[in-house]
């Protein structure tokens, strides 16, 4: 239980972490006259990121689970368990209620379906990460945008476009 619990915590601080460093390369990308238009846009995806992993997670699972499920079954010799699937899809309780072959392949279609769903995860984790770290080092030049709008405001009093 202990190690449970410090595992819990250990990827709730990288989690918060890999979300502030998120924050602050991206306000570093970017200019300050826009930096609140960029912290909004981050907060709507960091707010619709809970339903949509949900969303696409629990569809990942069901489809693992389903097609374990009936590759376990048929694997076994115990052919027409569609119902049976339906219900497990459903109801992870059902599997206590299951004697046999039908618990084993169910406790192993439920194991396949996590053990995929959290390498999905990471997987992504990963090409987030690489995404974000392909966004950029250096941020932009202040300088060089304070002489442009200078610059293009000169052009606009002279009537140039």
């Amino acid at each position: 239980m202990v190690i449970y619990l410090l595992l819990t915590v250990v990827n709730g601080a990288a989690t918060g972490s890999s979300l502030n460093y998120t924050l602050v390369h991206l306000l570093h990308l970017t200019t300050k006259d826009t930096h609140f238009i960029v912290t909004s846009v981050l907060a709507m995806f960091r707010g619709f990121a809970g339903s949509f992993g949900s969303a696409i997670g629990g569809g990942i699972f069901q489809r693992v689970l389903r097609s374990s499920l009936t590759r376990g079954f048929t694997d076994e010799g115990l052919e027409g368990k569609d119902e049976l699937i339906r219900k497990l899809l459903g109801s992870p309780r059902l599997v206590l209620t299951l004697g046999g072959v039908e618990r084993q392949v169910a406790i192993e279609s439920y194991e396949d379906g996590i053990r995929y769903l959290f390498v999905f995860g990471g997987g992504l984790a990963l090409v987030a990460m690489l995404l974000q770290a392909g966004a950029g080092w250096s941020a932009p030049n202040q300088k060089k945008l304070d002489d442009d709008e200078e610059h293009n405001g000169e052009d606009a009093q002279n009537g140039h476009s």
